[in-house]
């Protein structure tokens, strides 16, 4: 199996992991372990670009499939979904890429080693200089990861009212919606620790079965 192959045959597994967590997110019998299932579904899709920082785009597709079924099959209890399909998936992808090191080589200045023995066996060498950076800056990522916050408040607060009204009525009834979107402002920094230790585990994981 050569290399796109194995990366198209992953991804098709990551995005099925992904599909069943989020199913299952949106099972009312699942709601006190829902951060688990939104933990597994999000590294479950960056795991392409774990292996390799190229692979965005089948990180992008596996999000996209997984998300489109996840929200399709938990319309009943979209209020938990949305928040993984809008915030929790896209935030592990963005963390994956923007935390991956790009290498790039520069050749330097050659020069010729001549032969010590007098036999004309000259040789030219060539210093190579590796450089490598971030995929994203620090202050891009955090920012792409605040706008991806309030993007998910707002689609998930949609969701509710176009397919589970008595909940977005209840959210706000008392005001107590706003008191959970101000709460949501702290979630982003648990959540990056949280996906930072899954990460470990998977780039583990991944040097056992010589994935990567």
């Amino acid at each position: 199996m050569n290399n796109k192959a194995k990366t198209v045959a992953v991804s098709a597994v990551c995005a099925a992991v992904a599909t069943v967590c989020l199913v299952l997110a949106g099972l009312p019998v699942f709601k006190w372990v829902v951060l688990i299932f939104a933990a597994i579904a999000s590294v479950a899709v960056a795991v392409p670009i774990i292996i390799d920082c190229r692979n965005l785009p089948f990180s992008v597709i596996a999000y996209l499939v997984s998300g489109a079924l996840g929200v399709f099959f938990g319309l009943a209890n979209v209020v938990y979904v949305a928040p993984i399909v809008a915030f929790c998936m896209p935030m592990s992808i963005v963390k994956a890429y923007g935390e991956s090191m790009k290498v790039t080589a520069s050749v330097q200045e050659s020069q010729v080693l001549e032969d010590p023995f007098g036999q004309g066996d000259d040789r030219k060498v060539v210093a190579v200089k590796l450089d490598g950076k971030r995929c994203l800056p620090v202050w891009l990522k955090w920012l792409l990861y605040y706008f991806l916050l309030e993007a998910g408040v707002a689609l998930t607060l949609l969701a509710a009212y176009l397919f589970t009204r008595p909940v977005f009525d209840m959210l706000f009834a008392n005001n107590l919606v706003w008191v959970l979107v101000g709460a949501m402002q702290v979630v982003v920094f648990p959540f990056d620790l949280l996906l930072r230790g899954c990460f470990v585990g998977v780039v583990k994981v991944l040097h056992k079965t010589h994935i990567n």
